[in-house]
């Protein structure tokens, strides 16, 4: 419980970040977020993905280390974690919808 609470602290951390504009995710970023999203609901594989996808410069920007450890949380959740996987999930494609908005516009 403690790690999830962990993660969705850093999942609102940078939603905030974003919304105020104290963190304007990079192209690698948004890579990341358009790659986890190609492949569906966030989960462990999808996260995998996007961060191969992005290559070694995406792990320099502020989305990388946060969305690799919802994979790891994620990857390692049982079924009667249900609850807190979707509430990771949820945070977690919430804000790639906005990271990729972001990149969207002028």
């Amino acid at each position: 419980m403690a790690r999830t609470e962990a993660v969705l602290a850093a999942l609102a951390e940078l939603r905030e970040d974003l919304d105020s504009g104290a963190w304007v995710p990079d192209e690698y970023e948004r890579t990341i977020a358009v790659a986890v999203q190609t492949e569906g609901p966030a989960s462990a594989d999808a996260i995998r993905a996007g961060l191969r996808a992005a290559g070694p410069d995406g792990t320099h920007g502020r989305l990388a280390p946060v969305v690799a450890r919802c994979g790891y949380l994620l990857d390692g959740m049982s079924l009667t974690d249900v609850q807190d996987q979707r509430a990771v999930q949820d945070a977690l494609d919430e804000l790639l919808d906005l990271v990729v908005l972001a990149g969207l516009s002028p």
